[in-house]
């Protein structure tokens, strides 16, 4: 038996407007400048293009310029060894893509069924990585445009001459590691620091804490890759890894301490705390912060800051119980097989391969229809649309469209207005100086910046200079593109939304019961604070990715937004259970008795696999009343019967069925 939302549940205010969707699609995100980043982007255009320019050779450097800009296009905010780590997978595919212009020669037929089984493979390799994604993606892209560009004789040159432009990339990134020595580490920790910072504040003006739990999440996240990579490059004992994997316990108990304290004085005073030590931390200061002891529920938070501050001022604090070994050959083994299991496709992978590969194959077989100039950008339009793993296919569609829109306007006006000289490369480095900030407002913004840099250097390459015409041209096939993506990789395939967000919450509800399950004695023994501390990252973990998936499909038409919508009063509900359980683990005496361990452990079983026809008729309470066991199951048979209110009971979905909301 299965949970689904109720259909007549009665939908907010806020969609029922017609056009909510809309303003949500519209959205800009906040963003800061980059500006090293930024500084490097418009090195890496501009100095290309002035050789080029003074040279009289601009057509070879602006393949050069090409190089870099697929680079830099990709870039993640990583830390730099990440970064050059993952060149090594985008760079042979991107220059592959340049490599199979070579496919040109063939049949059109066989061109065509070359780039269709490409594309499905492709979308599979990206469910893996992001390097093989980005990777994959700029394969095809460059293939495509190889493929299409009579102007190219050479294929292998132009792939030189691309990794010319890689190879700067690296050597301008290389050059700013040197200089800043940026630690993303150290990012994460101040941006910690100050979102328990506002966690707290927010705790003690009863305000909500969604979006602070989600930051948390987030620059978790990134602690732990770190964590992870670093220690997947060391043979023995590693130092640095250690440490993260120290600070991370800290951070967790703090955050656990701030979720279990309810005294509002004790959480604006520990507020303050915080965001004096994020900004001392952020200026190095050599001032290590301190919390003094004061009475109430903050005597392990203060406790837990001071471990924290302590943490984070002395690189060389480990958790000798808490610190990673090598794995040994069994184990090696066993993670093998394991990472051999997941390479395996799911449904949905297939399924979103499968509809990239129609949409590549109709995009491709256009040309019989249409063989003009520069033909290519409709199947282009359709791969950065189609990526299965870059959020919803309509989103991308309708915001590229945008994008390209004024995109164009800028790239005609370039090609029609602006000859080779001091001011075409002036342009064009300032085009790369915004691409950074653009990328982080939103994907319309980027497709605005990087349609006409694309359009400019794809345009100068070709002997056939066509100006404005040109541009409008591309207008229209970023349309049909869009639109091909929209009819036949989203309108005609099944809608599987019902079914992920079914699966991402009984996800949600298993690591919900893990995570009691961590906290309740073993044998008479504490739980290990090990296992706790990772039972806690992973419920947390989990509710933060359902809430930003379905924060991206809010921007799909209805009924889509409005059933992403309607899940959000079921994650709410899930993230007060987590919080719950925080409490408890905090206030815990860590010896139950048995009839309440008793009922905790039932209580665990309900939240992983009941239905509202297991809910018991009687509230269960503890043999303790007052005590933080009788707190626990009072409030989570509480959140239960709330979520209850909202459900149906109907079979559970099977692979050709959907759960409606």
């Amino acid at each position: 038996m299965a949970k689904t939302l109720q259909s007549n549940q009665p939908r907010p205010a806020s969609f029922a407007h017609p056009v909510a969707w809309m303003r949500q699609l519209t959205r800009l995100q906040p963003a800061k400048w980059n500006w090293s980043r930024s500084t490097r982007a418009a090195l890496g255009m501009g100095l290309p293009l002035a050789i080029g320019t003074l040279s009289g050779n601009l057509g070879v450097y602006l393949w050069v310029a090409m190089g870099f800009l697929l680079q830099m296009g990709g870039e993640r905010d990583n830390p730099y060894h990440i970064q050059f780590q993952r060149m090594l997978i985008t760079t042979p595919l991107s220059l592959l893509g340049l490599l199979l212009g070579y496919l040109s020669y063939l049949p059109w037929e066989l061109v065509i069924l070359c780039f269709t089984v490409l594309a499905f493979i492709s979308a599979i390799l990206s469910s893996y990585n992001s390097a093989l994604s980005i990777g994959t993606m700029q394969m095809l892209m460059m293939g495509t445009v190889a493929v299409g560009n009579p102007a190219i004789n050479h294929y292998w040159h132009v792939a030189l001459l691309a990794f010319i432009g890689i190879v700067f990339y690296a050597a301008l990134l290389g050059i700013e590691a040197l200089l800043l020595r940026h630690r993303p580490e150290d990012q994460a920790s101040e941006n910690l620091l100050r979102a328990l910072a506002s966690l707290a504040l927010h705790r003690a003006q009863k305000q909500p804490i969604e979006q602070d739990e989600q930051q948390i999440t987030n620059n978790l996240n990134t602690l732990y890759t770190l964590m992870f990579h670093t220690r997947s490059l060391s043979q023995g004992r590693n130092l640095g890894s250690e440490h993260t994997a120290a600070v991370l316990q800290r951070f967790d108990s703090v955050f656990a301490s701030i979720v279990g304290c309810a005294d509002s004085a004790q959480l604006t005073a520990i507020a303050a705390t915080l965001q004096q030590a994020a900004t001392a931390y952020a200026s190095k200061s050599k001032h290590i912060p301190t919390v003094d002891d004061t009475p109430g529920c903050s005597t392990s938070l203060n406790k837990d800051a001071n471990e924290l501050f302590q943490t984070l001022w002395k690189r060389s604090s480990t958790l000798p119980d808490n610190s990673i070994t090598a794995p040994q050959p069994a184990a090696k083994r066993k993670q093998l097989a394991a990472i051999l299991g997941e390479l395996s496709p799911g449904r949905e992978v297939l399924l979103a391969a499968a509809a990239l590969a129609v949409c590549t194959f109709i995009a491709y077989a256009l040309r019989w229809k249409d063989d003009y100039s520069h033909w290519y950008w409709i199947p282009m339009t359709v791969i950065l649309v189609m990526k299965p793993d870059m959020g919803s296919v309509f989103s991308r569609s309708m915001l590229r469209s945008i994008g390209t829109s004024f995109g164009v306007i800028i790239g005609g006006f370039i090609l029609y207005f602006v000859s080779p000289g001091p001011l075409f490369v002036l342009i064009m480095a300032a085009l790369a100086f915004v691409l950074p900030w653009a990328s982080q407002r939103s994907y319309a913004m980027m497709s605005l910046i990087i349609t006409p840099l694309v359009l400019v250097l794809i345009d100068y390459v070709s002997p056939e200079r066509n100006g404005v015409n040109y541009a409008l041209l591309r207008f229209e096939d970023t349309l049909l593109g869009g639109a091909i993506a929209l009819v036949f990789g989203y309108l005609l395939w099944p809608k599987t939304n019902h079914r992920q967000l079914y699966q991402n919450f009984q996800q949600i509800r298993l690591a919900l019961a893990n995570y009691l399950h961590a906290t309740l004695p073993q044998a008479d023994t504490p739980a290990p604070q090990s296992q706790l501390h990772s039972a806690r990252h992973a419920a947390y973990g989990q509710i933060a990715n359902i809430r930003t998936n379905l924060q991206k499909q809010l921007s799909d038409p209805p009924p889509a937004s409005q059933e992403a919508l309607s899940w959000f009063p079921l994650i709410s509900s899930a993230a007060r259970m987590a919080n719950s359980i925080t409490t408890y683990s905090i206030n815990s005496t860590g010896k139950l008795s048995a009839h309440d361990l008793q009922y905790l452990q039932k209580l665990g079983e309900l939240i992983a696999h009941g239905t509202p026809a297991d809910f018991p008729k009687e509230a269960w309470q503890s043999d303790t009343p007052g005590s933080a066991e009788d707190q626990l199951l009072r409030a989570a048979m509480n959140e239960l019967q709330h979520v209850n209110g909202m459900v149906d009971v109907r079979p559970a979905p099977t692979p050709n069925d959907t759960v409606s909301a």
